[in-house]
């Protein structure tokens, strides 16, 4: 494999386009082509990037060492085994597919042709949530309360709002959980607008006795993309749309002016620096910098599934309530 990756999109709707934008930017890759079922689609970008496009995926795969995966849910399973079969490292937009069995299907051929795989929670490089994970590392974190909530685009229709939204926040659930294992989900839903829920409520909690709250929406008309996070010594508020963290710390502190005393201070509110990046630019950079030195990939094919597996918990047992 040369030191330039070269890599090829395959699906150019709106997902893809931002693949193909970012992509065109980078010098650690050669953005070669692309491909879509509406080859007007493709030539557009094609035409506006420089690229080729490609005539069909088979062909894109030949010309390419990274394929990545920008299609509709349902089609993730046939477009990523085939990328892998023909030796390329694959990147599989969220969720890695919509149900576990073809989860494990794409994480066997990748295993299978020994090519590395990542999927696009691109939430987890969302400067905010790197910083927040930076933070828990030293905290006891007791709960998590997240909230996602969006108007109703029609955007997506092979999969319901935990599958589309709250997915997001369950991978980055899953990041600060580690290892525990789940002992209860209790959730309820609605369905507006589709007929598969537009909203939905889960309470997860772990063996190790952490509780998290999650909120998806696509019919609320508002955008929230929130975190709050309740640790032993702070409360942390993450914003992940304005991209602030802010750290709420309990403290004694006095002023003594020789008399009664007039001010008290008791908590303390750190606001912590942010860096400026864009998500999607450094989970390409993220995957590929994992393919070159062999080392473990965040959003690995194992933690992919693994949100879909609690998200298929979470969904059910809405259904069922």
């Amino acid at each position: 494999m040369s030191e330039t990756l070269k890599v090829g999109v395959v699906g150019t709707g709106n997902m893809g386009k931002n693949h193909v934008r970012v992509l065109s930017t980078m010098a650690e890759c050669q953005l070669v082509g692309c491909y879509d079922v509406n080859e007007t689609l493709a030539k557009e970008q094609a035409q506006r990037y420089g690229i080729a496009a490609f005539g069909s995926p088979e062909e894109l795969y030949a010309a390419v060492d990274v394929a990545h995966i920008v299609v509709p849910s349902f089609l993730h399973k046939e477009y990523a085994v085939a990328a892998a079969q023909a030796g390329c490292h694959v990147l599989v937009e969220k969720p890695i597919a919509l149900n576990v069995e073809d989860a494990q299907a794409i994480i066997d051929a990748c295993s299978d042709a020994g090519v590395r795989l990542c999927v696009g929670h691109v939430e987890r490089f969302n400067p905010a949530i790197s910083t927040l994970m930076n933070i828990i590392d030293q905290e006891e974190v007791i709960s998590v309360d997240f909230r996602r909530m969006s108007p109703f685009y029609g955007r997506v229709s092979d999969a319901s709002v935990v599958e589309d939204l709250m997915i997001h926040d369950v991978d980055v659930l899953n990041a600060i959980a580690g290892d525990a294992g789940i002992k209860r989900v209790a959730s309820q839903g609605a369905k507006v607008y589709t007929d598969k829920l537009d909203y939905a409520q889960a309470l997860v909690t772990y063996d190790n006795g952490l509780v998290a709250s999650l909120t998806a929406s696509r019919v609320t008309e508002s955008k929230i993309r929130k975190a709050e996070i309740s640790a032993k010594n702070c409360y942390i508020d993450v914003d992940y749309l304005n991209r602030t963290v802010e750290i709420s710390r309990k403290t004694n502190f006095s002023l003594d002016v020789g008399y009664p005393v007039q001010y008290r201070q008791e908590n303390i509110v750190e606001k912590v620096m942010v860096p400026i990046s864009e998500p999607l630019r450094a989970e390409f950079e993220h995957f590929f910098s994992c393919i070159k030195d062999g080392s473990e990939i965040a959003t690995s094919g194992e933690m992919g599934k693994r949100a879909l597996e609690l998200c298929e918990r979470i969904q059910n047992e809405a259904l069922v309530g």
